[in-house]
């Protein structure tokens, strides 16, 4: 299946068989795992050394937890679908649709993308996993801007659900709704940003978080492990269920959300304005390092990786299954 605009035919986000991918990292191998384990090929590249092991070792690290998340724990890595090509122009003139990756500087992506754009027909879409530059930007650089769209991942990217779309000035609307409806076909919950913003919007939503973790600590209100506790055991079950928005909502009782703004809005203002504007100075950072040690107590980065990834398919799993309360009937009306 194919849609044509402006008479530039592209093929359908249900038609995807190959997908290019620019970059091998965190991001680009948990995207490869991905895509892979939705029956598609992937067609890699990075300059890196030993890049493709690299890959091929965090995809491995990575499946266990991913086919939990789909139900299919006895799935094996279809090690077949996962090809190194020599080039950005070998990948991008045989894929479908290309996922960019490099690293968040804008000269170097700007490089990549026009490699990629100069060596993938017109109707193929270019995605970005920039977490903060505005496409706009970046797009800039592209031979025929329109095709090019941000997806933004969240980290672990074959696990985590969400993936922010942000379309620059340049972006075709049927471009952006290709994205959306490319990244649901991978098991995605894609969100529409309205317009352009530094720094998308989630990850300003989680800095802003982690602004006052570290003001908090810096300041020694709380120790690091009490600090993460209070988001582990108080914030973070809420949050898995609805954001801060629905949640606020809730906390006026059946007033809702005016009745939690007659009742502590004047708070809310104050404790706004009580936030901190922490800086990463010398001792701050040697407390960071610090915390770091205590909060991982004892284990390496891989154990709790595995812990992470593991869990994170159960704690998804759920929201999946029960996404939102369903409609009470009234007494008065028939079943």
């Amino acid at each position: 299946m194919q849609s044509t605009i402006n008479n530039i035919v592209r093929i359908s986000p249900e038609s995807v068989v190959k997908v290019g991918i620019i970059g091998t990292g965190a991001v680009g191998a948990s995207w490869a795992a991905l895509f892979m384990a939705h029956g598609m090929r992937v067609l890699a590249y990075d300059p890196g050394p030993e890049a493709e092991r690299k890959a091929r070792e965090f995809i491995a690290q990575a499946w266990p937890s991913l086919m939990q998340l789909l139900g299919t724990p006895d799935k094996a890595i279809p090690e077949s679908s996962f090809l190194f090509l020599p080039s950005i122009a070998e990948v991008a003139s045989e894929a479908d649709v290309i996922q960019e990756n490099g690293p968040e500087r804008p000269d170097l992506k700007a490089q990549i993308l026009c490699d990629i754009s100069t060596h993938a027909g017109p109707e193929k879409v270019i995605l970005s996993s920039t977490g903060g530059i505005p496409p706009s930007t970046l797009q800039k650089s592209c031979r025929h801007p329109e095709r090019f769209v941000v997806a933004h991942p969240f980290n672990p990217a074959h696990l985590i659900p969400l993936i922010e779309v942000v379309a620059g000035k340049e972006t075709a609307a049927e471009v952006t709704d290709w994205a959306m409806a490319f990244t649901r076909r991978v098991g995605k919950h894609p969100i529409r940003l309205l317009r352009e913003a530094n720094g998308h919007m989630t990850n300003r939503l989680q800095f802003a978080l982690l602004r006052e973790a570290v003001h908090c600590l810096a300041e020694e209100i709380a120790t690091p492990t009490d600090i993460d506790d209070a988001v582990r055991y108080g914030l973070g079950p809420r949050w898995a269920l609805m954001g801060g928005l629905l949640t606020m909502h809730l906390a006026g009782g059946n007033g809702g959300m005016q009745g939690i703004l007659d009742h502590a809005g004047k708070a809310i203002e104050g404790w706004w304005e009580a936030l901190g504007q922490p800086q990463l100075d010398a001792a701050t950072r040697q407390k960071l390092l610090h915390a770091a040690e205590e909060v991982a107590n004892g284990h390496s980065i891989p154990e709790w990786v595995e812990w992470r990834d593991r869990n994170l398919a159960r704690v998804v799993q759920l929201i999946r299954q029960d996404p939102e309360p369903v409609a009470l009937i009234p007494a008065n009306e028939e079943i």
